[in-house]
């Protein structure tokens, strides 16, 4: 059973952003179902690297479109980037703990995108840019 689900109210109304978070959830999932180190290593290296790549691309949407809330947008990203490093680093060293990528998947659900990518969601709708 998957411990992060997708719902519709995620969505933030632009096709490309509302996949690449949907993928990000499968694979959220993926990891706390990972039952061994080289797995989860693998796996929270290409969550790393989705989640980069998605970031990149909402920003380049964020200037496309002369986004005013850009630099606490790219800052917000920065703050998680941050944490996936300080999780990675953990795996690493043998001290993982499971509870850390369900805190990240959550505080990202909760605070980012219902919140922060909301706001841009809003932004796009409302200058027609989705």
């Amino acid at each position: 059973m998957d411990m992060f689900t997708w719902q519709d109210h995620f969505k933030i109304g632009n096709v490309a952003v509302d996949t690449q978070h949907q993928h990000l959830f499968d694979l959220a999932n993926q990891i706390v179902e990972a039952t061994g180190t080289d797995e989860l290593t693998r796996l929270v290296m290409l969550f790393c690297q989705h989640i980069r790549e998605h970031f990149q691309a909402e920003e380049s949407l964020m200037k496309l479109h002369r986004y005013p809330c850009y630099p606490v947008h790219v800052e917000n990203h920065n703050l998680m980037l941050n944490r996936l490093i300080e999780i990675s680093k953990t795996i690493q060293e043998n001290r993982w703990n499971p509870a850390d990528i369900d805190t990240f998947v959550s505080d990202w659900v909760l605070r980012h995108i219902q919140e922060v990518d909301m706001l841009l969601g809003e932004f796009l709708t409302q200058h027609d840019q989705t």
